[in-house]
């Protein structure tokens, strides 16, 4: 145990500080648009484990499995909690914690690649401090838990190929299991798992090996990945083949109607091939993008120098998986025209193994001549990341870095910014500090569902206040400007919130 202390401390030192800051700070962030709806498929699944209650089957359902709902249900359900608000902070802390967990899994899988606690240390920062990731971190329960999984599945992959033991791959696929209960894209990992043990039973069989390990590695992968995925997706117990397919394609081909403003034109529908690229290039640190692509370019390089070093149960094949883990999702997306919308959110799980890449990059120049050139920068980096997450939070959510114009309401005309809503628990918050008595407020369409949301985030007193009521009798008029990019024509601005000199909410005082 000492050992592992000496060994991990940065990262349970960083831990613990990312964990008082989030207890510190859980209870800033507002209600998103989806959270009830991400609510609603845990408390069908849940009611069909304990009860038998088959209102899971009779109402529609989306792809991305109930695994991270169901438990924060059972938090729930066991402390008795009934209250809107206190639900909902509780969904952000447990939400939060996990995220947490599965960064420290990623120190640990960082120090076992380079065996430097600078470069781990470092790893962590960037998986933490990716300030979109970090926000969404308290009020997205379905894409930030999966990335949570692919870093937790990552780093028992490393650990299990490299000891080679029974009950390593067990519990990888335990995990790969769970992460594909969450979302169902985890199946591609679980398919990047069983290609590297096929690949070392082929590598073995050449050697004359036996391959009894082998097959029985194999075997408890597979029984540990099917249990889980089945234990943890109620959803999948009656008839479990048909519904796995049936949601795989729903996921592959999900319809959704909405609008987004994307380099300053509403689109709809299938988006532009270049929607992912453009977010992902804008809405990511400077120097973590180029290491990353520096990264990636430098693994096909030595992949091609020298392929067996890549294919063989080695440190660098691990590099391998994490190239595939980010243009295997991007390139699957394109191929089947899946829709994604809300900036990059639904491809977030890519990021950590484009952090590691990164990271590939950057140890080759840290142990360089550039050593000092490298650290100062990043030195820089995670203080430029920092200052802006503590003087707009809590609107990480809302990054942009310098490859985008700051220039006044450019953002906002461009782009979608607060997309979700929890801006407007800030802005009730602002009304009920400011103003006496009841205060009657009014909405645009595409503000009416996070609004209504965030009144929920209210104590009762607070709700008493609150009244939404139409435009005529209102008082005030509050938009975060989704759909609706341009000012409205109401006199006064009473109260706004920016960020990079864009709004992100406005409340318009009516008369």
């Amino acid at each position: 145990m000492k050992k592992i202390f000496v060994t991990y401390y940065p990262g349970i030192l960083l831990f613990v500080v990312a964990l008082l800051v989030g207890l510190y700070v859980y209870q800033d962030y507002g209600m998103s648009w989806d959270e009830p709806e991400q609510r609603a498929p845990g408390i069908m699944a849940y009611d069909y484990m304990v009860s038998g209650k088959e209102d899971l089957f009779n109402v529609g359902t989306d792809s991305h499995g109930a695994g991270f709902e169901i438990l924060l249900v059972f938090f729930e359900r066991k402390m008795n909690i009934t209250n809107t608000r206190d639900i909902y902070l509780m969904r952000h802390l447990v939400t939060h914690i996990f995220f947490l967990i599965s960064v420290f899994f990623g120190y640990v899988l960082v120090y076992r690649l380079f065996k430097n606690k600078l470069l781990a240390s470092l790893g962590f920062i960037m998986l933490l401090c990716a300030p979109r990731i970090y926000a969404h971190s308290f009020f997205n329960s379905k894409d930030v838990p999966f990335l949570s999984m692919v870093i937790i599945s990552l780093a028992l992959y490393q650990l299990a190929f490299e000891k080679n033991k029974p009950v390593f791959y067990l519990v990888l696929g335990l995990a790969c299991g769970y992460m594909t209960s969450i979302r169902i894209m985890g199946v591609m990992l679980c398919c990047f798992v069983v290609l590297s043990m096929i690949s070392d039973m082929i590598s073995g069989y050449a050697k004359k090996e036996r391959q009894g390990r082998a097959v029985v590695n194999l075997l408890l992968f597979t029984l540990g990945a099917c249990s889980l995925l089945f234990a943890a997706w109620p959803y999948l117990w009656r008839d479990p083949l048909h519904h796995f397919t049936d949601s795989f394609s729903k996921f592959s081909h999900f319809d959704w109607g909405g609008v987004v403003l994307f380099n300053g034109k509403m689109e709809q529908g299938v988006l532009p091939w270049s929607y992912f690229p453009t977010w992902f290039l804008i809405s990511n640190p400077e120097l973590w993008l180029m290491a990353g692509f520096a990264g990636m370019v430098w693994i096909m390089v030595a992949f091609f120098k020298q392929p067996l070093s890549f294919l063989r149960n080695t440190t660098e094949r691990n590099f391998l998986i994490y190239l595939l883990c980010f243009c295997g999702p991007i390139f699957a997306v394109l191929f089947l025209h899946s829709i994604i919308y809300d900036d990059w959110r639904h491809l977030y799980f890519v990021y950590p193994p484009f952090v590691l890449m990164a990271l590939y990059f950057l140890n080759k120049v840290i142990n360089g001549k550039y050593r000092v050139a490298a650290l100062a920068g990043c030195l820089l980096q995670v203080g430029s990341v920092l200052y802006f997450m503590v003087k707009d939070h809590p609107f990480q959510q809302v990054y942009f870095n310098r490859f985008v114009s700051h220039d006044k309401e450019y953002l906002r005309r461009h782009y979608d910014l607060e997309y979700w809503g929890g801006g407007f628990y800030q802005g009730l918050k602002h009304l009920l500090a400011t103003r006496q008595g009841e205060i009657k407020i009014n909405t645009d369409l595409a503000g009416s569902v996070p609004y209504r949301n965030n009144v929920r985030m209210l104590t009762e007193d607070e709700k008493s206040r609150i009244n939404f009521v139409d435009e005529a009798h209102a008082d005030y008029f509050i938009t975060n400007y989704r759909m609706h990019p341009d000012d409205f024509p109401y006199p006064k601005v009473e109260y706004s919130i920016s960020v990079f000199n864009s709004t992100i909410l406005c409340i318009y005082k009516m008369h």
